[in-house]
């Protein structure tokens, strides 16, 4: 599998994470690929790691295969999986992994501050709300089989920068 962005949204005091790194060279380091990986098996997370080498981007960055899928199978289920300055420093992020037909997908937020109690408290928020985003999305006709290349859209103030992000 790949990782591919299908829909995100930012606003004036949340942008974007600079994907400095492609995203899909970057599973390993990121809230988005490690809520990927976590939905495949052994055989498909050594598969990805196989094309795409697990590179120190911070100081925080797990590069060892054996402590990466420790962290994604001791994770409590549902529980959101987190980027702390392992990717970007100064940028956290939580991503939700979610089922809505044969790929894996998940939802995502990024918030620019590397503020824990902000980050567990919109991670929880995402956690208790992916089903209804998804719901929309699906309504909307922009969850599973997206387009990768999405419109950009404005979120509020002070809200976190958010995702979908499908493995293809």
């Amino acid at each position: 599998g790949e990782v591919c962005i299908t829909q995100y949204a930012d606003g004036p005091a949340t942008p974007l994470v600079d994907e400095w790194v492609d995203f899909r060279a970057a599973a390993h380091a990121s809230a988005v690929g490690k809520a990927l990986l976590a939905q495949l098996g052994p055989e498909g997370r050594k598969d990805h790691l196989s094309r795409h080498r697990a590179a120190r981007f911070t100081a925080h960055t797990i590069t060892r295969q054996e402590d990466l899928f420790r962290q994604l199978d001791t994770r409590r289920p549902g529980a959101p999986l987190l980027d702390l300055q392992e990717y970007a420093v100064g940028t956290v992020c939580a991503a939700v992994p979610i089922t809505s037909g044969p790929n894996a997908e998940c939802l995502a937020l990024s918030i620019p501050a590397p503020d824990p109690h902000r980050l567990g408290q919109a991670a929880r928020i995402l956690r208790s709300e992916a089903a209804a985003v998804l719901l929309a999305l699906i309504v909307a006709g922009t969850g599973s089989g997206a387009v990768p290349a999405a419109p950009r859209s404005e979120g509020g103030a002070g809200e976190p920068g958010g995702v979908l992000i499908t493995a293809t």
